[in-house]
């Protein structure tokens, strides 16, 4: 089977947001008066916002809405993330246009807000790289679900394997799995110390990517 579609993840694969998350993540639970650690921070990456916020309301045992709780983070946070430097993960763009030159199809699949996630593909002038722009916040299921991959292949009208996802984070790499999609672990540091021993492959830089190794992976 030729795998000739990627879905890439955004915060974390394509965009190197973790640090600037965490810090935000930091600052809203000090204005909610909550507990921040990074153990639990890393626990919800990959998670979209109604069913993260929907978590820490349960653990926190918070009264308040999630949906409340979510809109109080969003609008600090897009404040704040346009103040911070995050910058592409090393060796995206490259990766990006070795995919596009080989011609393979490719979408972003984040848990991001759209909001954000047409702020960044803009910022750095990638959005013509890809076919679809799907953010989890539409969907009722967040990663580790397999909803946001899936609703990738029926937009493509394509069957789940052909599809190859790039993921850094527990919840992402079980999302994939579960949408019997073949996936990419990259090892991003600033992403925590994620378990992604479910993906296919695991990578520590996308310099590991070579084209004999896409051709290997994809069958093209």
């Amino acid at each position: 089977m030729i795998k000739d579609h990627f879905i890439f993840d955004m915060d974390g694969v394509l965009i190197d947001s973790e640090p600037a998350h965490q810090q935000i993540f930091k600052k809203v639970f000090e204005e909610l008066n909550l507990e921040f650690s990074l153990a639990y921070h890393h626990r919800l990456v990959g998670m979209a916002a109604v069913p993260m916020w929907e978590k820490i309301r349960s653990d926190f045992q918070i009264q308040t809405d999630a949906r409340e709780l979510m809109n109080f983070h969003k609008e600090f946070m897009y404040v704040e993330i346009k103040e911070l430097d995050i910058q592409l993960v090393p060796g995206a763009l490259e990766l990006l246009d070795q995919l596009q030159q080989m011609g393979v199809k490719m979408s972003l699949a984040s848990s991001s807000a759209q909001k954000l996630i047409h702020h960044f593909v803009d910022k750095f002038g990638i959005r013509s790289k890809f076919d679809f722009l799907v953010s989890g916040e539409s969907l009722t299921r967040s990663k580790p679900f397999p909803d946001i991959f899936l609703m990738v292949a029926e937009l493509y009208n394509k069957e789940p394997d052909h599809f190859i996802v790039i993921e850094d984070s527990n919840n992402g790499v079980r999302a994939a799995k579960a949408a019997e999609m073949k996936c990419i672990g990259y090892k991003n540091p600033n992403s925590g110390q994620q378990d992604l021993t479910l993906a296919d492959e695991l990578i520590n830089s996308f310099s590991e990517l070579t084209q004999q190794k896409i051709k290997d992976l994809t069958n093209l």
